[in-house]
């Protein structure tokens, strides 16, 4: 796994190496150097200014412990020096000194006290080295052209106080900028952990991701259970810092080990105490972590950590929607304390794994589910087919006598054994039909269809399909042709067209009482499609059921005092038809009126057909045809 950049400290920008290396710790050569100036004037303001408190003994005697104190710093460790809590007191009792001394002699006017303490204030204040040289330079300069132009007489003792405001602002100013740095660095160094704590927290977080992605793919990579979990365990040791791991899942009320890994024993049957664990998890989903086996409560029987060498154990349910699969354990051979960041990640991975069991029982019930309707689908096609032809024979020959009888080749009929037996002929050809269609469903969801283009005389196209239904019918109804004689030749497939306007045909004679069936064609030649119009008188169809009209098994609603037979596959198999030859279908309908069912389908030319005279029906009958074009 690929590892984030750590940010180095080292790698923070560095200070100059020149003025500022003075400031970066207060120093005890450094400090002991400072004071010795400021030791050196009190002492000499001291000793030669008139003291009304104190006697030339008693001065000597403060002098000499003075300089005893300053002595000793020689003897103190370096490391003192450094410290804010040594140099600080060391300040208060200088500043204490000085003003003692100051006060003693009485030597000492108001602007000496106010320069003094000015200088101590810029050079406290200055947050810049090179501003505190500035400031060292320049009080003595100004405080000694203050003195010098004011004062008529001179003092000899303002000769020993012109040096205080630079003794003050070095002595002052350096304690100053050494805690300044100190307190940058510290602001620093805390800037920098934080940085550190970010870069480690990114880190590890990339390496979440990465341990996320890796048993994503491996969660990805099949659907079997037991080898996704075999999978997803594998994948886990490797990026975690775990040596071994258990899957097991619900099993009606048990729990069953489907995956184990790391472990030395092949078989965990006798880890009673160890798979009880893995129980509590299923029963009481929570996670459960033992820092140390050895010294928990919870674990009673150790035999078995002390045969594999394991010691901390990190448990956590399966959970996928709300329902509990199974658990999942990682332990470990070192004790590990399991932080709430880390259980949080691991139930994250148990959550994925969990998922991505449902997701393969879900694809294996819909394979299962698949192949049985697919099974069933099979006996169902067989079953149609065999009880179709198995129907047809009969049917013939019950088709052949009527027809024999009503050719009079068996003898006379009577008017109504003539009705009777035209009866029986007309039932056998809907029969007849019915299994035809039956046996075209069945054809087409067994093997794919296929278009077989060919040319196409329409008239003659037309003109044989009309002589197929030149025969009586049996209600107050007529069957009215309206094509023209110049139809070119096209290419098409002429069976599958037959079936359509067969199956639409049909389908208008069965549902129209009295009245009129009527069939348009036309040809558009910037379009290059056949435009077929089948219109009907009968009782029209709901606007609500015209969308599912051309559905398998669906058909319009019986109206009152009408009953049709058919089992809805006429429109299903006009529109799979239409579909294969690029054509399009559309229902018009007015209830109480009659409906239009219009058939577009492209017919590129072929040739054009010399005019023929057409057996057309009277004129006043085809104006008295409804149509919808």
């Amino acid at each position: 796994m690929e590892k984030s950049s750590r940010i180095d400290v080292s790698s923070a920008p560095s200070r100059p190496r020149s003025f500022d290396r003075l400031f970066e710790a207060a120093k005890k050569d450094t400090v002991i150097r400072l004071r010795w100036p400021l030791l050196i004037l009190s002492s000499y303001l001291l000793y030669y200014s008139p003291s009304e408190w104190l006697t030339p003994t008693q001065v000597q005697a403060v002098l000499i412990l003075y300089l005893l104190s300053h002595s000793t710093l020689y003897f103190l460790s370096d490391e003192l020096f450094d410290s804010p809590y040594f140099y600080g007191p060391l300040l208060v009792f200088d500043t204490i000194v000085l003003g003692a001394v100051l006060s003693t002699t009485g030597a000492a006017s108001a602007d000496f006290y106010a320069a003094c303490l000015l200088t101590a204030i810029l050079s406290v204040i200055c947050n810049d080295p090179r501003g505190l040289l500035l400031v060292t330079i320049v009080a003595p300069l100004a405080y000694g052209y203050f003195v010098f132009s004011r004062a008529a007489a001179l003092d000899p003792g303002v000769y020993l106080r012109l040096p205080f405001p630079f003794v003050i602002s070095l002595f002052y100013g350096y304690f100053a900028q050494v805690e300044r740095l100190r307190r940058s660095g510290r602001d620093k160094e805390a800037e920098i952990k934080r940085q550190q704590k970010t870069a480690e927290e990114i880190r590890r977080q990339r390496e979440r991701l990465e341990v996320l992605h890796q048993v994503n793919l491996s969660l990805a990579s099949t659907v079997d259970k037991a080898q996704i979990l075999a999978a997803f365990l594998e994948t886990a040791l490797i990026h975690l810092p775990y040596a071994a791991g258990l899957v097991r899942l619900k099993n009606g009320a048990a729990l069953e080990t489907v995956a184990a890994r790391g472990f030395g024993s092949k078989s965990l049957s006798g880890a009673t105490d160890f798979l009880a664990l893995t129980e509590r998890l299923v029963s009481a989903p929570a996670p459960l972590r033992v820092q140390n086996v050895f010294a928990d409560r919870q674990v009673r029987d150790r035999g078995f950590f002390e045969r594999e060498g394991l010691v901390s154990f990190l448990g956590v349910p399966l959970c996928a929607n709300g329902e509990v699969l199974g658990c999942l354990a990682f332990l470990t051979r070192e004790e590990h304390d399991f932080n709430p960041e880390e259980i949080d990640f691991i139930s994250t991975l148990a959550g994925q794994a969990a998922i991505a069991l449902q997701r393969a029982e879900l694809y294996q019930r819909s394979q299962r589910q698949a192949e049985e309707l697919s099974e069933a689908h099979k006996i169902k096609d067989d079953f149609l087919k065999v009880v179709s032809t198995q129907l047809k024979t009969p049917l013939n020959v019950i088709a052949g006598y009527a027809e024999m009888f009503l050719e009079g080749l068996l003898g006379a009929l009577t008017p109504i054994q003539e009705k009777a037996v035209q009866t029986v002929a007309r039932q056998s050809k809907e029969l007849h039909a019915l299994i035809n269609a039956v046996l075209q469903v069945s054809s087409m969801e067994a093997e794919p269809l296929r278009a077989e283009l060919r040319e196409i005389n329409l008239w003659e196209f037309f003109s044989e399909l009309r002589a197929f239904y030149d025969y009586p019918l049996a209600k107050d109804l007529k069957l009215v042709w309206n094509y023209p004689g110049d139809l070119p030749s096209v290419a098409g497939d002429r069976a599958k067209l037959r079936r359509v306007l067969e199956n639409l045909i049909g389908n208008a004679l069965k549902f129209t009482e009295r009245g009129t069936v009527a069939v348009t064609a036309r040809y558009l030649p910037g379009k290059e499609r056949l435009e077929i119009h089948v219109s009907d008188t009968g009782p029209g169809i709901p606007a609500d059921d015209i969308p599912r009209i051309f559905d398998k098994f669906r058909q319009g609603r019986a109206h009152a005092g009408m009953e049709h037979g058919g089992v809805g596959l006429g429109l299903y198999i006009v529109k799979k038809y239409l579909d294969l030859l690029g054509g399009s279908i559309e229902a018009q309908s007015r209830p109480g009126e009659g409906t239009t069912f219009i058939v577009e389908l492209p017919a590129p030319i072929q040739s054009r057909a010399a005019a023929h005279e057409q057996l057309l029906l009277p004129t006043a009958e085809s104006d008295g045809a409804e149509s919808r074009g």
